[in-house]
C-alpha cells in the first residue's frame, strides 16, 4: 500500500510539472508572439512602410513576418520576408526580395538572404549568411536558419 501510495504520489508531480511547463512554455510563446510584432513594426520602415502588400508613390511591396520562440535555445526568433520594387521604371530596375532572421529581444540579426530580379527575370542572391556561415542560396539557407526557427 505504501509503495502503491508512493507511485501516486510521483506520477502526480510529474503531471503538474508537465501542466506547469506546458503553461510556461505558452506564456513564453505569446511573449514572443507580442514582441516579434512589435520587433516588425519597430523595423517596418525600412521594407516600405506596411504590414501585407503596399503600394505608393516611391514603390510597390509587400511585408510578412513569423515569430517563433526556440524552447532549446530559449529565445524569440522572428523572419521577415520583403519584397520591394521601385515605381522608378528604368529599364534596369531591380526588384529586390529578402529573408532575414533576428533574435527578437536581443536584436540581434541571425541571418539574411537578400536577391535581385532584373529584367531578365534572373533572381542571383546577392547576399547570403547565417551567423558566420556563408550560403549560396535559399535551400542553403533554410538549412541554416532551421535550427533557429524549428525546434
Amino acid at each position: 500500500m505504501k509503495s502503491l501510495l508512493v507511485t501516486l504520489g510521483i506520477i502526480s508531480c510529474l503531471v503538474m510539472s508537465n501542466i506547469a511547463n506546458a503553461q510556461s512554455t505558452l506564456a513564453l510563446q505569446e511573449k514572443c508572439a507580442e514582441g516579434g510584432k512589435k520587433f516588425f513594426f519597430q523595423r517596418i520602415n525600412l521594407y516600405g512602410g506596411a504590414w501585407g502588400s503596399f503600394s505608393d508613390e516611391k514603390a510597390l511591396g509587400s511585408n510578412s513576418f513569423t515569430s517563433h520562440y526556440n524552447k532549446k535555445l530559449d529565445r524569440c526568433f522572428i523572419r521577415i520576408e520583403w519584397l520591394y520594387s521601385p515605381k522608378d521604371k528604368k529599364e534596369d530596375a531591380p526588384i529586390y526580395f529578402g529573408i532575414e532572421v533576428f533574435d527578437v529581444f536581443g536584436g540581434k540579426n541571425i541571418g539574411c538572404l537578400w536577391r535581385d530580379q532584373y529584367k531578365n527575370y534572373n533572381w542571383p542572391v546577392t547576399r547570403c549568411e547565417v551567423e558566420t556561415k556563408n550560403c549560396t542560396n535559399e535551400q542553403e539557407f533554410k538549412n541554416l536558419i532551421r535550427p533557429y526557427m524549428e525546434e
